[in-house]
């Protein structure tokens, strides 16, 4: 048995969950080792084993990896999420079947009956509601002529949900352990601006930028596990402006030097609500509506004063595996994208069960 893959029409229901396109490679440093005699196999210099050598001078594995352990962060985080549905599914396969088996059901069946038969038709009604919210996003096209795709999406996301309140039940009644360990990297708060306090268990690292939709899509999920996990989660935000949004920049060097002045999530917030207007003007108009200071404030953006740091957030986010925002690391595992409350859980959840564990 297989999950249902739910295609979506371009026209109405493609989404993507993340801004992207920045350079992903930081600037590789200069080779200063010492010269290393070539040799037919791997020797090691001071930054390392050699892989390679050009005049005599060594190019070693640290150099090599400067440059691609974004890459490598990226791909290591794609394969533990392919191995992770492996194990969901293999699991989910194995607990129908055993369900099926003690109602005298085949796994087909037991699936008609729990899923599909409780899904029923989508009526026209519903089809037409839907088209309505979304007629923005139709491109011009009548309900009729994209009357089959809505009932198509309707019914798949209608199944989804089924599907997974069955499985979820059960394997609320099964022991299931999972020992593949999700790819960690490390990233350092810093100085940033955080909430929570500081020895909590779980540490969330965002890097994100003022201008991109997807950043601010993922703010009523954000404060949903912040409240919920008050007590146990620090989450800490850093800056990853993109090259294409202009104002991102600026926008973030704002946020910074309203963090001088103890008011960031307030400054903050006000820039979540006004991402088409981050201009300069604007940015100090928020600041006076926030109370604060404005000369000072008006005189470190217009220096660029905490510039520094939001190009540091850049450097480390990039070095991380950082190619778009927002991107999230939960103890050093990747999240991306404008994500659910609830994916943010699963690995919040999981990394709680852990410490309490290591504690008994």
């Amino acid at each position: 048995m297989r999950k249902l893959s739910i295609g979506l029409s371009a026209a109405l229901l493609l989404l993507a969950t993340a801004c992207s396109g920045q350079k992903t490679t930081p600037p590789s440093s200069k080779n200063n080792s010492p010269s290393v005699p070539a040799t037919s196999g791997l020797t090691t210099g001071s930054r390392g084993a050699v892989l390679a050598d050009l005049n005599g001078q060594p190019v070693t594995e640290e150099e090599v990896m400067e440059i691609i352990r974004p890459r490598l962060a990226r791909i290591e985080a794609q394969i533990y999420a392919l191995k992770r549905d492996g194990i969901d599914q293999v699991i989910e396969d194995r607990l129908i079947a055993a369900e099926a088996k003690k109602r005298n059901l085949s796994p087909e069946g037991l699936v008609q009956t729990e899923v599909d038969d409780k899904v029923g038709e989508v009526t026209d009604r519903e089809a037409e509601d839907f088209y309505n919210a979304n007629k923005a996003r139709a491109g011009g096209k009548t309900f009729e002529q994209v009357k089959t795709q809505i009932v198509s999406m309707i019914k798949g996301r209608k199944t989804s949900v089924y599907r997974k309140n069955f499985i979820d039940r059960l394997m609320a009644k099964a022991d299931i352990q999972v020992y593949l360990e999700r790819p960690r990297v490390e990233v350092a708060a810093g100085p940033s601006p955080s909430k929570g306090p500081e020895g909590a268990p779980v540490t969330l690292i965002e890097f994100t930028d003022y201008q991109c939709p997807f950043c601010g899509k993922a703010r009523p999920a954000l404060n949903e596990i912040t409240a919920a996990y008050k007590n146990d989660l620090r989450y800490v935000v850093r800056n990853f402006p993109l090259d294409f949004h202009a104002n991102a920049k600026k926008a973030a060097v704002a946020a910074l030097c309203a963090d001088e002045q103890k008011k960031y999530w307030e400054y903050s917030k006000t820039l979540w609500e006004h991402q088409n207007a981050l201009d300069v003007p604007s940015l100090k108009k928020y600041a006076a509506d926030a109370k604060l200071d404005t000369v000072q404030f008006d005189q470190c953006l217009d220096t660029d004063k905490t510039l520094k740091q939001v190009n540091q957030d850049q450097q480390d986010g990039l070095k991380a595996g950082v190619t778009g925002t927002p991107a999230f690391f939960i103890n050093g595992q990747m999240l991306s994208g404008a994500q659910p409350a609830d994916a943010f859980k699963k690995i919040i959840d999981e990394e709680l069960s852990q410490a309490k564990r290591k504690k008994s």
